[in-house]
This record gives structure tokens, C-alpha cells and sequence, in this order.
């Protein structure tokens, strides 16, 4: 796995004062419009603008993105709850409510055994990221991960999800208890983007309606990031 903490950012090469320049002329605009000050100015706001760390199309759509520590990791963090192996058919019934498409995002909070992601990545075709708190199941989940090939498709990251910037997600999957539930709300209302869609097993999100594609009777509960 690769280094935690780590930003994702765009880059763009250093641009001297020329090559901007003749820049502007290629474009057809004329030299005078532009005083070498303003061009340098410019070059500047670009390259400050470009450092930052952000989600790019290819980080979201294309591939794995690494994603980024919120704090430095806790020595004791709160608890979201036990490790409990969820059965592989309710895993299923989850990403269907969810409609996991190829190629999207999906996030495990609390991953385990890995099982959520793995099957999004084997049945569905979509990436997935586990975050799991027991240093023992990211051991296990990973050597599983490894041993299906899925390295490009699935990765498990040893963190407290509270921790981590969990934005890139198109799905958010968890099985949580309520408490953790709970714990995690004002996390996931301040950290989603709009859209994203949160698959929960057996404990509501308080305060979230869940979507018509819900199913009640397998509590299984179906949210969407306003």
C-alpha cells in the first residue's frame, strides 16, 4: 500500500517568462496586452494554484487514489464498532441497493475482512478502499487482496475513519453499531461531496431519509449526500 498522508495533487511545470510568453502570442494575443510583470504574476497564481492537493477526473474516475489523513493517527481513537463479518448475499443485496457501477468508488468503513470492497471489485467492477482500524485484519484483508490480483483495484488502508478524507467515494458502505453510526453522521455530512451514496446495514443514519431503493425488511438503508 502506498504511504499514508500523502496528498494528491496536480503539478505543472516550471514556466519561465518566455515560454509564457510566446504562449500568449500563439494564443493571438497581443504582447502588449501583457506587460512581463503580469505574465510572471500569472505564471505565479498558476503554480501556487497547482500545488494544492485536490481530486482530479483521473484520481476519481481512472484509478486508486491514495487518500489523504484529515490528522495524525490517534493513540486512542474512538471506536465505531466490533468487527462483525457480514454475509457474503447481504453484502450482495448492499451494493445492489446502491447500484455500484463500473469504475466507481467504493469506500468500507470499517472494512474487516476486506469481503465489501473485494466483492465490489470481483462482481460489480468497481475500485474499493477498506479503512480498518485492527492491524491484524488489514494484514489478512490485504494478503487476500493479493491473492486475487486485485491489487490495482482494491486497498486497504490501516486508519481510523474518522481520520481520513473519505471525499473521492461514489459509495460509502458500512455496518456499524448505532453509536458509531452516530459517531460518524456530522463526519460523513461535512466530509462527502454531494451525491455520494451511503449503503448502511441495520443502523439508520439519524437524521437522514433514506432513498426509495432502501430495503427495510433486509435493514438494509440506502442515503444520498445532499
Amino acid at each position: 500500500m502506498r504511504a499514508q498522508g500523502q496528498a494528491v495533487t496536480t503539478r505543472m511545470p516550471k514556466t519561465g517568462l518566455l515560454p509564457v510568453a510566446l504562449a500568449v502570442l500563439l494564443a493571438g494575443v497581443p504582447a502588449a496586452a501583457q506587460s512581463l510583470a503580469e505574465v510572471a504574476r500569472e505564471a505565479k497564481r498558476k503554480k501556487e494554484a497547482s500545488t494544492r492537493a485536490v481530486w482530479t477526473d483521473e484520481d476519481l474516475r481512472e484509478r486508486l487514489p491514495e487518500l489523504v489523513l484529515l490528522r495524525a493517527p490517534r493513540e486512542h481513537p474512538p471506536s465505531l464498532g466490533p468487527y462483525v463479518t457480514t454475509p457474503i448475499e447481504l453484502v450482495r443485496e448492499m451494493l445492489r441497493a446502491a447500484r455500484v457501477k463500473p469504475g466507481e468508488l467504493v469506500i468500507d468503513v470499517g472494512s474487516g475482512d476486506g469481503r465489501i470492497v473485494i466483492l465490489a471489485a470481483e462482481e460489480f467492477g468497481a475500485r474499493g478502499i477498506g479503512i480498518e482500524l485492527d492491524a491484524d485484519l488489514v494484514a489478512h484483508s490485504r494478503s487476500v487482496v493479493v491473492a486475487r490480483g486485485l491489487e490495482d483495484r482494491v486497498s486497504i488502508m490501516h486508519a481510523n475513519a474518522l481520520d481520513v478524507d473519505i471525499s473521492p467515494a461514489d459509495v460509502v458502505t458500512l455496518y456499524l453499531t448505532q453509536q458509531g453510526v452516530a459517531l460518524l453522521e456530522p463526519y460523513l455530512r461535512r466530509t462527502l461531496r454531494p451525491g455520494t451514496r451511503v449503503v448502511s446495514n441495520v443502523n439508520r443514519i439519524p437524521g437522514w431519509e433514506p432513498e426509495e431503493e432502501s430495503l427495510p425488511e433486509k435493514e438494509i438503508w440506502l442515503y444520498r449526500v445532499p
